[in-house]
């Protein structure tokens, strides 16, 4: 394997356990998780099986979905597929080192899942800069993306409101009560875009130098 190769799997990799750690930091604080995984954790209040599991399962759920917009089931959708399988297990093994990290007040739970939001951003940050593949959830985005010719943010929003919207309707009618949504949800969805971009600033020029990328400055 090329060096250059290595150091972006090695960054990518870096990425998906940060996102897990990031993900059980949201279900220790216990105030919702991030849009993309409330319906995962729904399905752990209704069905026998773990968080992890039921991530895999939404997660190759919208792969199909997404092979089916470009109608093919190819080598990207087959990375994908692995790649979920690594970040599903992932976050079963974090869960076991992070169980000791239980809030005792409100505040700790907010405090928590600020953190949380954190950790997840500078995953969503490493996997962007490795340039090597997308989790099926923001690849069924870009597949509708490009054949309703519609922006990827705007259709970031709907789906997240959409996911969040349908946990919180399957939690009222099955189980009385919201138990996937709530500030942790909140937090994720207008804190984490910016904690992004915060460190994508100070880290590009780090990561494109250790990735080997050149940067051209224009005169």
């Amino acid at each position: 394997m090329p060096n250059y190769m290595r150091r972006k799997l090695i960054v990518y990799l870096t990425g998906i356990f940060t996102l897990a750690i990031g993900s059980n930091l949201f279900l220790n604080a216990a105030l919702g998780v991030a849009p993309s995984c409330s319906l995962a954790l729904t399905f752990t209040f209704l069905l026998p099986g773990s968080y992890a599991l039921f991530n895999f399962i939404v997660n190759t759920a919208l792969l199909i979905l997404e092979a089916l917009i470009v109608h093919k089931f190819g080598k990207t959708q087959i990375i994908q597929l692995f790649i979920t399988f690594i970040y599903s297990y992932l976050i079963k093994l974090t869960s076991i080192f992070l169980t000791h990290i239980q809030p005792h007040s409100f505040l700790e739970q907010v405090l928590l899942a600020t953190l949380a939001c954190i950790v997840l951003a500078l995953g969503i940050t490493l996997t962007i800069h490795s340039n090597l593949t997308v989790m099926p959830y923001e690849g069924f985005i870009g597949a509708l993306a490009i054949r309703l010719r519609k922006d990827f943010g705007k259709l970031r929003v709907i789906l997240d409101i959409t996911c969040t919207l349908a946990s919180i309707v399957i939690s009222l009618i099955l189980l009385h009560s919201i138990k996937s949504a709530g500030l942790g949800t909140i937090l994720a969805s207008f804190l984490t875009g910016s904690v992004v971009s915060f460190f994508d600033t100070i880290l590009t020029t780090r990561l494109n130098h250790y990735l080997g990328i050149a940067i051209l400055n224009q005169l």
